[in-house]
């Protein structure tokens, strides 16, 4: 009688344990832990959501065509566009993507302006001034903020 006492605490132990790694694995698989904002919100507070890893509803303006390594996003001010960034190991943004309507997750970071937009525009003819890096330079907020992308989907 001990030794099937022990044996259902052990398998009960167990059993515990491979649910609770199932539970975490659907959280994040799910995108949970990282916050859904608005671009209200953003162009409102950029500062809040500094070093966050934010997902973010918008249409795409922009996808580069020389590094296909950038692409911009408009919330509802098509005046305002946000600087998304695809790192060294994410693969190019397919042109398809532009004017889709797409959810994006990524960290929100701060750059030197126009330092990171130069260093993507990769390819470009001598003098040739990507018209969105020029639009994006102006605004009066989210210039100097991107989000470093991780993940999209399209709506």
């Amino acid at each position: 009688m001990k030794k099937i006492f022990v044996f259902t605490v052990i398998t009960a132990l167990f059993a515990a344990c491979g649910n609770t790694a199932g539970e975490k694995n659907t959280a994040a698989e799910a995108g949970e832990g990282n916050e859904q904002v608005t671009f209200a919100s953003i162009i409102e507070n950029p500062d809040q959501y500094l070093g966050e890893e934010i997902t973010l509803e918008g249409k795409v303006v922009h996808v580069c065509m020389h590094s296909g390594k950038k692409m911009y996003i408009v919330g509802e001010d098509p005046d305002i566009r946000l600087f998304i960034s695809a790192g060294e190991e994410v693969p190019k943004f397919p042109m398809e993507l532009l004017g889709s309507e797409i959810t994006v997750t990524g960290v929100f970071q701060k750059i030197e302006t126009g330092a990171e937009m130069e260093k993507e525009h990769v390819g470009a003819e001598e003098g040739e001034e990507c018209e969105t890096e020029a639009a994006i330079a102006a605004q009066p907020v989210l210039a100097d903020m991107m989000l470093n992308y991780k993940n999209h989907t399209v709506k």
